[in-house]
């Protein structure tokens, strides 16, 4: 799957860039589209011609194995139907994959398909760029919108429709990972996918070793990466939200936020347990302090598992990220899709394509998603997402409102950034949280009044 850069930094910018390039994207859309399923009689004589057009990919960021099986799915699909050609063009990570569409887009050669992330999807179809896929989803067997799973539809829906196709989605943050002789020498109960923020909580306590007390632990119990996806996931599963229903408003500043907030800032300040986000530069992160064995607990990603797999210091387990005290839990939704260009010329092909990528998709072990389809799910019980302790994720992705993306558009960006200036103050122990979702409300409806 799409490998990360820097956390909280690679979809932020990319936010960012699109905030003040939007009116770009709704000059380019506005050069002609071909709507699906109206092909006349002469077209239909022609289907054959059909089968010597070129599909136009652009994809982002992909390495390793989820490569190959793309490579591999570009030959089998070009082998089913002689005379297509398949040309992809991946854009290497470190490089702005936004601007790149964009600037496709605004010159009208523009792939006819290519990869949408969560957050992007509903600015660009507003904008028009994006080909309404309901027409395709109503005449299609098996890729229809009562099949497609709750997640699926919400990430990808802009004013009642779809827009674009699932490829996958997984929760952020995903799992606890745990040092296995950390947790056997202190004695504690194996955690399991039903733990809460007090379970995770006492643990760390139980696993903190301050020998010489001075605040600077010889082995810390918990880290976490402090940016939006895991601030979302601790305000949501607490029952709060940042904007009221309409995203009209923020309610950032009503208390099952603040107290979320505070209660993994407390973690840092008042129990000391947490390593402090400050220190995490020096340990090189949370993911490599937990690989040296300096924390026996991380709160981290699915594209973390990877490195772990390649780790030879440490004996680590995962199970699900935890729920709140009060047992809600709502996760960032990281989601993959593809998207058809307003402006493609052969939709039909694009969505052919699309489709049975989704329908023969091989899951990669490295950093697996769960499948955006009812039939699917069944793939996804592995013996590898079994050791992960991802398959209770079976069930719970049949449910409403298990994952979420932040809304408010392309906004999400510079709104993002102000919540973050505050919290960076509440978690160094500068704020409350309570003060700091205070000074930001304020400055969120602010934003939200923009024109």
């Amino acid at each position: 799957m799409i490998q990360q850069q820097v956390p909280g930094m690679s979809r932020r910018a990319l936010l960012k860039w699109l905030a003040v390039s939007s009116a770009g994207v709704a000059l380019a859309a506005c050069a002609p589209g071909v709507a699906p399923g109206t092909a006349s009689s002469a077209e239909s004589d022609a289907a054959a011609d059909v089968a010597a057009q070129e599909l136009k990919l652009l994809v982002c960021c992909y390495t390793g194995p989820e490569t190959e099986l793309r490579d591999a799915y570009n030959s089998e699909f070009m082998a089913a139907n002689p005379g297509v050609t398949i040309s992809m063009e991946l854009l290497p990570a470190g490089q702005n994959y936004f601007e790149k569409l964009q600037t496709l887009i605004a010159a009208g050669t523009v792939p006819d398909l290519f990869d949408m992330w969560e957050g992007y999807i509903q600015p660009y179809a507003r904008n028009g760029a994006l080909l309404n896929l309901d027409p395709l989803l109503e005449k299609d067997s098996e890729v229809t919108k009562a099949n497609l799973l709750p997640a699926a539809i919400d990430a990808a829906a802009y004013e009642g429709s779809i827009y674009a196709l699932s490829i996958g989605f997984m929760p952020g943050p995903i799992s606890l990972y745990y040092n296995v002789a950390h947790l056997e020498a202190a004695g504690l109960a194996t955690p399991s996918h039903d733990w809460t923020w007090d379970d995770v909580r006492a643990a760390a306590q139980a696993l903190t070793k301050d020998e010489n007390g001075d605040g600077n632990p010889e082995q810390w119990g918990l880290a976490f990466d402090l940016w939006f996806v895991p601030w979302l996931y601790w305000i949501w599963s607490n029952g709060g939200d940042v904007f009221n229903a309409d995203q009209t408003q923020s309610t950032i500043a009503e208390a099952p936020a603040a107290e979320a907030l505070q209660y993994w800032a407390d973690l840092v300040n008042v129990d000391k347990v947490a390593v402090p986000p400050s220190m995490l530069p020096a340990m090189q992160g949370s993911l490599n302090g937990f690989i040296t064995g300096a924390i026996s607990m991380y709160l981290g990603n699915t594209w973390d598992v990877g490195t772990l797999k390649e780790a030879t210091e440490i004996e680590w387990r995962a199970v699900l990220s935890p729920k709140a005290p009060s047992g809600g839990r709502t996760w960032y939704e990281h989601f993959w899709c593809w998207a058809i260009s307003s402006q493609s010329g052969q939709p039909d092909l694009a969505w052919q394509f699309a489709r049975e990528f989704v329908l023969q998709r091989v899951i990669d072990p490295a950093t697996p998603t769960v499948p955006p389809l009812q039939q699917l799910l069944t793939t996804f019980d592995t013996p590898t997402n079994a050791e992960l302790g991802y398959t209770p994720l079976i069930e719970l992705a049949t449910q409403p409102n298990q994952f979420r993306i932040p809304g408010s558009g392309d906004k999400w960006d510079k709104i993002s950034g102000l919540i973050q200036a505050e919290l960076d103050l509440v978690f160094i122990g500068e704020a409350t949280a309570a003060d700091a979702t205070a000074a930001a409300a304020p400055k969120i409806d602010e934003e939200l009044a923009r024109g």
